[in-house]
């Protein structure tokens, strides 16, 4: 799909073709692979994992650095997380237009890199200021802006442009390149996911956690991918830029809802795009001149089959509606799952406990995991069982499965809701004691308030105090309240 689309956004269907199969066979033995292979396409795939450990290792950490850091809510910090996530997978649309329309994948990818870098300085220089410094949290925001334009700026154009380096009728050698290209994205986001939070857990500048180590290593490696691809500049095939298909598309859906509404079609027209032909004329068209200048095509209309590759859009868009839910679900492993896990118990053995913001590891495990097992087991053995696994209902199970793993999040958020301990309200404060004689010790603390309504007595061991604890069904702390000027008695009598 990627070949393809690339392809229509160039332009390159258009042109006439010449005989690639007697002009230069595509290679399809091993060897023949390997000599042919265009070795420019590993700085590609380099720079792609190195930007890959940078993006991830900084988002992964992201929620509870707005939590920690920042000193916003839970419900705050989960907004601005998705907020910035959804600015990162709007912007590809810029880059989409700046490189099909204006200066080419090349110098995009380049020009952003350098910016998205710099976006990565910013906020890993903002995480050295203290909690509560008066540059939180603008320039955290600035640098958070400027990564979500830069991963967005160059993700339509990398991957693309490293297909661009194959001849266009090397279909085996292109599709092994799109595989080894999103191995090294899975093992990016895999390592940084796993490694980041280590960092962040390491205590320095005299705080308990490193959050400029966690956000200035992903900084180095974004830097690091950026001379990577230019260590290919010279080496690279640049295709020069071409009509963007995003103002195409939209200025023939324009003129057809035009000839559609605001004229009198000479025509009933099947489909609405279609009415765009009642205005169009090859002999005047540039690109339907281009396309007839070849004998193969001569009598074909370059936009007849554009309207047909748009409706193919349309359909495909119809059909694609449901998938934001999807990743509306997706996503919150980044944010509430992240917060669910900070209350919960981690520690998986007696020498290893997970790090909450370690659980996009696991995702990324298992998706290396399961693609092989899907691919060679799975799919295969439902087709042996006369059960075929087409695209859509995969998509259908798949969205099953994410709807019940998040259902069953919610019962555990229930359960852990259960175990959170009483958080005192505005106008209330819970007071307790501690009797801090040591275990050998057998002298107890008896406690009595008097004058306050519901305070109980109590005698507490040595190496004790007063607790709240849903789990044990221990409500022990004494609910004072606060606001006015008021004094009470503690009557603490030593026995043993």
């Amino acid at each position: 799909m990627g070949i393809e689309d690339e392809s229509k956004r160039s332009g390159r269907e258009l042109l006439p073709q010449p005989d690639y199969a007697t002009d230069d066979p595509e290679p399809r033995k091993f060897g023949e692979i390997v000599r042919k292979w265009p070795k420019v396409t590993f700085c590609i795939v380099m720079n792609e994992f190195c930007e890959r450990f940078s993006y991830y290792g900084m988002r992964t950490v992201l929620t509870l650095y707005l939590i920690n850091i920042l000193n916003f809510n839970d419900n705050l910090s989960t907004i601005l997380f998705h907020a910035f996530t959804v600015l990162a997978y709007s912007s590809p649309l810029l880059g989409s237009i700046l490189a099909d329309g204006y200066i080419g994948k090349f110098w995009t990818i380049f020009s952003i890199s350098l910016l998205y870098a710099a976006g990565q300085i910013v906020l890993a220089v903002s995480s050295t200021f203290k909690k509560g410094s008066s540059i939180h949290p603008y320039l955290d925001f600035a640098g958070l802006f400027i990564i979500a334009m830069g991963t967005g700026g160059i993700k339509p154009c990398v991957s693309a442009f490293g297909a661009d380096q194959f001849p266009s009728h090397y279909l085996i050698m292109i599709s092994y390149y799109f595989s080894i290209f999103y191995f090294m994205i899975n093992a990016g986001s895999t390592i940084s996911t796993f490694m980041t939070p280590i960092f962040r857990a390491t205590p320095c500048l005299g705080q308990d956690s490193c959050y400029p180590l966690a956000f200035g290593i992903p900084a180095v490696l974004m830097i690091v991918a950026t001379v990577f691809f230019m260590l290919g500049s010279f080496f690279y095939k640049k295709v020069p830029p071409k009509e963007n298909v995003i103002f195409r598309v939209a200025g023939v859906m324009k003129v057809a809802i035009r000839n559609k509404f605001f004229r009198s079609p000479p025509v009933k027209r099947d489909h609405w795009i279609e009415y765009f032909l009642d205005t169009h004329k090859c002999e005047n068209d540039p690109k339907c001149l281009a396309l007839r200048s070849s004998k193969r095509h001569s009598k074909e209309c370059a936009q007849t089959k554009f309207v047909d590759d748009i409706k193919s859009l349309v359909r495909v868009t119809i059909m694609m509606l449901p998938v934001p839910m999807f990743w509306a679900l997706y996503d919150q492993q980044g944010s509430r799952w992240i917060i669910q896990a900070v209350a919960m118990d981690a520690q998986l053995t007696s020498g290893f406990a997970l790090l909450p913001d370690q659980m996009a590891t696991l995702n990324a495990i298992l998706i290396m995991l399961f693609i092989p097992l899907f691919q060679i087991i799975i799919y295969p053995g439902f087709e042996k069982m006369g059960i075929r696994t087409t695209s859509l209902r995969r998509m259908v199970i798949g969205g099953l499965l994410a709807a019940a793993a998040f259902i069953t999040s919610g019962f555990v958020q229930i359960a852990v809701n259960e175990t959170l301990p009483d958080v005192p309200g505005d106008s209330t404060a819970f007071l307790s004691v501690i009797n801090s004689f040591p275990n050998a010790s057998s002298c107890f603390v008896n406690v009595t308030i008097p004058g306050v309504p519901g305070a109980s007595a109590y005698s507490i061991p040595a190496n004790s105090s007063l607790i709240d604890d849903n789990v044990q069904k221990r409500k022990e702390l004494y609910r004072l309240s606060t606001g006015d000027s008021k004094s009470f008695e503690v009557n603490l009598a030593f026995s043993g």
